[in-house]
């Protein structure tokens, strides 16, 4: 099966990209999402808590919409609607449960330079963009084990388990990790939070500010300066052992980690991306050292972070690249009314 264009991850820059593809007069047959999970946007559904509002502006930042899609703060459920009437209104097309477990660079009659094998088939095409995201592989402790007999107490999201009435130590000093602390709050949770640093550097300010007053309020214990040493299996739960000697070992019911997540690195390499000290090289464009290979999404911020907007843009950017270098496109733009 020969595509025009591939789209790995139907996350909000993936989606965005198929929208702008389609719009700029590529035919939607010819557009193609795979996505590994069962619903477009799994990290939203999986990391964010229903009441919790889904920001359009992530950590801050600051961006204005340049292409077709554009959000202001909603909640989860509005974000997941927003998604559903985009992917009905534009006809994208996303194959569902498409585990992609293979990519490699093709050259053959037809025009294919890529061939993608998946767990729905094996599919070609002329341009591929990846959009999968980082939080779908979490930062994992270095420097201890974590034990297999305490899998359904080490968590690095608050989704999977119901956690309510419950000792909790977050781990982290990121907004991931604020966020989790004030939701569990809000859970009647008794919480704890671990940070390795004395200071906090990376909290936007409204984070910054809930922490912050949360602790005078006496609402969350924070370990400024603590790093783990190990976790200990203690009747079935978390017993935290602390390199510093001002923190005793600690019981508690669950640790939940807010340690970031990392790109995809060996995913990438298979596509022969160049990479250097801070990852896959790449351009404004999201454009890659191998011709018709974009990265979309998470994967251009960096580290950093991103948003749901400079997801859209990062998308609104490959979709000017593709159409002045890969693909045919119209010069009338095509719309949808969102």
């Amino acid at each position: 099966m020969m595509y025009d264009l591939i789209i790995i991850g139907a996350g909000p820059g993936g989606i965005a990209l198929a929208a702008e593809a389609y719009a700029s007069g590529i035919n939607q047959s010819q557009i193609l999402v795979l996505e590994k999970g069962a619903t477009h946007n799994s990290a939203i559904r999986q990391l964010y808590p229903d009441q919790k509002l889904t920001t359009a502006n992530y950590k801050g930042f600051e961006a204005r919409c340049e292409g077709l899609l554009c959000v202001e703060d909603m909640t989860k459920s509005e974000t997941i609607e927003f998604f559903n009437k985009v992917i009905g209104d534009y006809q994208i097309n996303i194959q569902f449960n498409a585990g992609v477990f293979a990519m490699r660079a093709v050259d053959q009659e037809g025009g294919a330079r890529f061939r993608v094998e998946s767990s729905n088939g094996t599919y070609e095409s002329k341009v591929l963009a990846v959009a999968i995201g980082i939080f779908g592989r979490p930062n994992k402790p270095k420097d201890y084990r974590l034990l297999p007999s305490l899998k359904e107490r080490l968590l690095f999201d608050m989704t999977s388990y119901p956690i309510q009435n419950e000792d909790v130590l977050v781990v982290g000093g990121g907004d991931t990790a604020a966020e989790y602390v004030q939701y569990l709050k809000q859970q009647l949770n008794r919480v704890t939070l671990s940070y390795r640093q004395a200071q906090f550097s990376r909290l936007s300010k409204q984070n910054h500010d809930a922490l912050f007053a949360m602790e005078e309020r006496r609402e969350v214990e924070i370990l400024r300066g603590s790093n783990i040493k190990q976790v200990e299996d203690e009747a079935g739960r978390p017993s935290v052992v602390f390199n510093e000697p001002e923190f005793p070992t600690r019981k508690f019911d669950r640790v939940i980690y807010a340690l970031g997540g990392t790109t995809p690195t060996n995913f990438l390499r298979t596509l022969g991306i160049a990479f250097n000290d801070q990852g896959p090289i790449f351009d404004e464009a999201g454009a890659t050292n191998v011709t018709g290979l974009y990265l979309i999404g998470d994967l251009v911020v960096g580290k950093k972070g991103g948003s749901i907007i400079t997801a859209f843009n990062s998308a609104v950017h490959a979709m000017k690249r593709i159409c002045g270098r890969d693909l045919p496109c119209n010069s009338t733009r095509r719309s949808v009314q969102t």
